[in-house]
């Protein structure tokens, strides 16, 4: 029986491989301070509708007994904020949790979307400083070289460029939203046909343009500033120089650039945002940035910055690198384990994973047989040591 589109099923070893990375990562976030908080899978549906943003509140819909609308989890940001608002609103600031968890949104294959996805994230909540956006990028870099990945690049953005650079294009409100949800999209003939019919001045249009085609160097940086025509551009600009200066400070001075051509999906964004790219993947591993005004919406203005990564894609990225998830250890094959379950106990006790079978049962490597009074173990490698108990515990590397 097939499974809803978009949907998928995670089985081994690729199961195991997502769980190892999570715990990984779950270890990098409590390196930070961050505490591991679960949401649920439903929301009343006005919580996704406060965010604002109809990606996130396109979810799949049902009702409850007392006829609530309810919609199944689209994203983990917006759930922090919730959980944030209503349940910490009394406790100290700064805030820090971290999440592991899918979410679920109508497959949409043409706009690069999964229908279930799972998310590792972190979110720094109460604080509006460069500091605050630098620990997240700082966490993601750290994050992605635990990893193992060594050619990751981040690169950063900001929301509060654009908005500065569209406000001086002087459009009336309705006009400026759609050409926001439009440059979004890279819908780019429809930014044009908004401009053209609102008469905008052409100079500051062609600034835009300009703009949209820097990227990834540090000479971008420069041309940015040059086309800077207001002091909100400019005050935007500083914060991402200060931000990538506290992030190469903490050791990440490699991976880190700017992407002036960068503007998110998701319309809560505010401030500098960041994105994390992979050899052998076509989309982003993570996104994140600042996203002050969110949990106003959930009757708590405080600022917030946090990121995701997307399991999946960067599962793919270690795979294209040919990096392991991290503490994820072969299980060893046991053929005569299951006459032998004292021996068995005794390999998982020390530590390893080992899966029992039948005596003369065949069994891939690493592997472990019974052959009489004697034990053969072939490692992952190939290479072979047979020998007594004591002779397998010490090529196990127990001993």
């Amino acid at each position: 029986m097939a499974i809803p589109e978009g949907m998928r099923d995670v089985v081994p070893p690729e199961s195991g491989d997502q769980r190892a990375l999570e715990d990984a990562l779950l270890a990098r976030f409590r390196a930070y301070g961050y505490g591991h908080v679960v949401t649920p899978w439903l929301e009343y549906a006005e919580t996704f509708a406060a965010a604002g943003d109809e990606t996130l509140a396109d979810g799949y819909r049902l009702f409850d007994r007392q006829g609530h609308q309810l919609v199944t989890r689209t994203d983990m940001t917006v759930p922090v904020a919730r959980l944030a608002a209503t349940r910490f609103d009394d406790e100290p600031l700064p805030l820090r949790f971290c999440y592991v968890a899918p979410s679920i949104r109508p497959w949409a294959p043409q706009r690069s979307q999964d229908g279930e996805f799972v998310q590792a994230g972190a979110e720094l909540l109460g604080l509006g400083s460069a500091g605050a956006d630098a620990e997240s990028v700082t966490l993601l870099c750290d994050c992605l070289a635990a990893t193992g990945l060594r050619d990751f690049r981040v690169a950063l953005g900001s929301v509060a460029f654009y908005g500065a650079l569209v406000d001086s294009l002087g459009l009336e409100e309705d006009d400026r939203e759609t050409f926001l949800t439009a440059l979004a999209d890279r819908d780019y003939p429809l930014m044009e046909s908004v401009a053209g019919n609102a008469g905008v001045d052409q100079r500051a249009l062609g600034v835009l343009w300009k703009v949209l085609e820097l990227s990834g160097s540090r000479d971008g940086l420069g041309q940015a500033r040059k086309l800077a025509t207001t002091e909100a551009m400019d005050a935007a600009i500083r914060r991402m120089v200060e931000v990538r200066d506290l992030v190469e400070e903490a050791g990440f001075a490699d991976v880190v650039t700017f992407d002036f051509g960068m503007y998110p999906d998701l319309s809560y964004y505010s401030g500098v945002i960041f994105e994390a790219y992979a050899p052998g993947v076509g989309l982003p591993i993570a996104t994140g940035g600042r996203y002050d005004g969110l949990l106003a919406r959930f009757a708590w203005d405080i600022p917030g910055v946090g990121f995701a990564l997307a399991l999946d894609r960067l599962l793919d990225a270690m795979a294209e690198a040919g990096v392991a998830p991290p503490g994820a250890p072969p299980v060893l094959a046991f053929s005569g384990g299951l006459e032998e379950p004292a021996r068995a106990a005794e390999l998982r006790r020390a530590g390893r994973a080992v899966a029992t079978l039948p005596e003369g049962a065949a069994a891939a490597p690493p592997c472990l047989r019974r052959e009489g009074g004697r034990y053969v173990y072939v490692a992952a490698d190939g290479t072979s040591e047979a020998g007594g108990w004591r002779d397998m515990r010490r090529a196990l590397g127990l001993e």
